[in-house]
């Protein structure tokens, strides 16, 4: 497998965006006044199509040996659910006991009650999962059996499933809103980010990466104009409308794709900013409930202006980054060794016995 040590890099770029939303919410919740991450906070909701982006190129790269294989789309799926589930268990679990102790501080403007079973498979719900961030794993998911489907056919095929696929979302989407919470996810428009990540995957395996400074200029700067243009039209953000995808999506295809280009030209990210990216899905999970239980706690002790902005915008971010690193190197990674290690014992056994079987 390739190292992609810019797309570590913008992995963390992602999930500090993405805390910016939060921030902004526990200052809404529990400050009075205007929040002093209210010019930052349209930014971070667009690192979930950062992340949508990433996720379609990392997939690509790291088994594009496996297409054709008899067992490739079991080994993926499975290395994908021990990926995801273990560490967004462990803090769906510790957000359930919040729930059920004190309802009010896990979110009171939810817009229905969370189902429970359907938070811990991360599986899409009417309303907002019990770790609110699980609404994107959803997604995530449904791309990943997608893309095992397309695992078992020669990778030349992969356009092909792609298209059929988008096909199928452009179809779906077009019936409009629907109550159905699978139809929703099925036909959101976001699906078409993934397929932007394919796309620089195949330019990636095929080593088609071309005017990387000038394309991340331009990527950094659509995104960024989009920005000011979503603040002046008076909308928090992008709906998840078909055109988000080309308005947002595209320059962080971009910027993705001339990231791995300036890697190809020995320009990488800072070593700090690639280790945090291997801490990204950490930070994704964890910095809700850090930064909410700080908000929460502020507010029990009545401690309010700027010394309780103080708090939260910067030492949740700090105290954040600090507990993904730990929840990281003690808690995923042994996680990840174990599952790993159980799994592929697991199969290996299953492949003898079938062997023995047919002798």
């Amino acid at each position: 497998m390739r190292v992609l040590g810019n797309v570590q890099a913008l992995r963390a770029v992602a999930a500090l965006m993405v805390v910016v939303v939060h921030a902004y919410a526990v200052e809404s919740t529990y400050l009075p006044g205007r929040p002093w991450t209210t010019p930052f906070h349209i930014l971070g909701t667009y690192g979930v199509d950062l992340f949508f982006v990433i996720s379609g190129t990392v997939m690509l790269v790291s088994t594009a040996t496996w297409f054709g294989e008899r067992t490739a789309a079991r080994r993926f799926l499975t290395r994908r659910a021990t990926r995801i589930y273990p560490p967004y268990w462990i803090v769906t679990a510790l957000v359930l006991i919040a729930f059920l102790v004190a309802p009010a501080a896990t979110g009171e403007h939810r817009s229905a009650r969370p189902d429970i079973l359907a938070s811990f498979l991360a599986v899409p719900q009417r309303g907002e999962p019990l770790l609110v961030v699980g609404w994107t794993l959803s997604y995530e998911l449904i791309f990943y059996v997608v893309f095992a489907a397309a695992l078992c056919f020669h990778r030349r095929l992969l356009p092909i499933v792609t298209a059929v696929w988008l096909l199928a979302v452009i179809l779906v989407g077009a019936l409009g809103p629907h109550a159905n919470p699978w139809v929703r996810v099925f036909g959101s428009w976001f699906n078409l980010e993934f397929a932007f990540g394919l796309a620089i995957g195949a330019a990636v395996l095929g080593a088609r990466l071309v005017a990387p400074r000038t394309l991340f200029v331009l990527g950094v700067t659509l995104v960024v104009a989009v920005c000011v243009a979503t603040a002046y039209s008076g909308r928090e953000y992008l709906d998840v409308a078909w055109w988000r995808p080309w308005a947002v999506g595209l320059p962080m295809a971009l910027v993705v794709y001339a990231s791995l280009g300036l890697e190809r030209h020995r320009l990488l990210a800072p070593r700090w900013l690639r280790a945090q990216g291997d801490a990204s899905y950490a930070l994704y999970l964890w910095h809700v409930p850090v930064i909410g239980a700080i908000g929460l706690a502020l507010n029990r002790v009545h401690v309010h202006g700027t010394p309780a902005r103080i708090a939260i915008v910067f030492g949740g971010y700090a105290l954040a980054i600090v507990v993904s690193l730990l929840a990281y190197a003690y808690v995923e990674r042994p996680l990840l060794r174990l599952a790993r290690r159980y799994f592929e014992s697991a199969s290996s056994n299953a492949g003898r016995s079938a062997a023995a079987h047919t002798s």
